[in-house]
């Protein structure tokens, strides 16, 4: 992964808020309310505690968002800074929220901890859960972001002549996540991601496809539509629409059309002599 790419989320944000942030939260919320920590078990009901932990957790949840969001814009150039940059979101949000917390104890429970002390105090206890809370959906931040630290692998050993003449990898295959192999099948444009098909399943990479299809260079392939680019290796057959029409049918079952634009290319290549599975 180049430079470029580092630190850019290779899931959309609805997905990663939705499906990944939002439940952690809320499952750490009914954790707390179950367990209530910090006198909370003893001066409160279940449902008191419930509204309460959801509510700060929410809370706590809602500001580390905005703070990363408005981060974004700083580091779309700078990946090597989104460690140091979650760390200090994570604790700038235990600064608000030690307030908050100060200001529901003292209306809620009676407790008046609105003083230096009470809030140097109550700060240390709000940063600890803070970090707790946290911690699941940075880790799966920095994961999305490709931006774990992975072992440097030792020097490889000098290439034979023959070897040396080996053509490089297209640039685009080091792009996909470890899970999905290097048998390319076909891309496929999702508004602004590219989502990449392999033998081992498919995943979505923020780039154009145009710029996808460059870093394939060297790679058997070629664009069939608009939306859609797809690797000579993979054709299995073809089909014919009644209108006459193509649409490729690949190894792994997956149907890819062909345009008219695109179809004397497709011809020439051969590909349409191919007989369906």
């Amino acid at each position: 992964m180049d430079t470029l790419d580092m630190g850019q989320p290779r899931t959309p944000y609805r997905r990663r808020l939705l499906g990944r942030r939002l439940p952690v939260l809320l499952a750490a919320a009914l954790v707390l309310a179950l367990l209530g920590p910090f006198g909370t078990f003893a001066d409160l009901t279940l449902a008191q505690r419930l509204a309460y932990w959801v509510g700060l957790i929410g809370l706590g949840g809602f500001a580390f968002e905005l703070l990363t969001l408005a981060a974004t814009r700083r580091l779309r150039e700078r990946p090597e800074a989104w460690r140091a940059m979650l760390a200090g979101v994570t604790l700038a949000v235990a600064a608000p929220m030690t307030l908050a917390v100060a200001l529901l104890e003292k209306s809620l429970r009676g407790k008046d901890m609105l003083h230096p002390l009470g809030l140097a105090e109550l700060f240390v206890y709000v940063a600890l859960v803070t970090v707790l809370v946290s911690a699941i959906p940075v880790w799966l931040e920095l994961r999305d972001r490709g931006l774990l630290a992975a072992p440097v692998p030792a020097p490889a050993p000098p290439l034979p002549d023959d070897a040396a003449a080996t053509p490089p990898e297209p640039a685009f295959l080091a792009r996909l996540p470890a899970r999905l192999g290097r048998d390319l099948l076909a891309l496929e444009m999702e508004d602004h991601y590219v989502r990449a098909h392999t033998t081992e399943g498919s995943d979505l990479i923020l780039m154009r496809l145009r710029d996808a299809i460059a870093e394939l260079a060297g790679l058997d392939g070629m664009q069939v539509h608009r939306s859609h680019w797809v690797a000579a290796a993979a054709v299995a057959g073809v089909e014919r629409k009644p209108d006459g029409k193509l649409v490729l049918v690949l190894r792994n079952g997956l149907r890819v059309p062909v345009s008219r634009s695109y179809a004397p290319a497709v011809r020439e290549a051969g590909w349409a002599e191919k007989t369906g599975p």
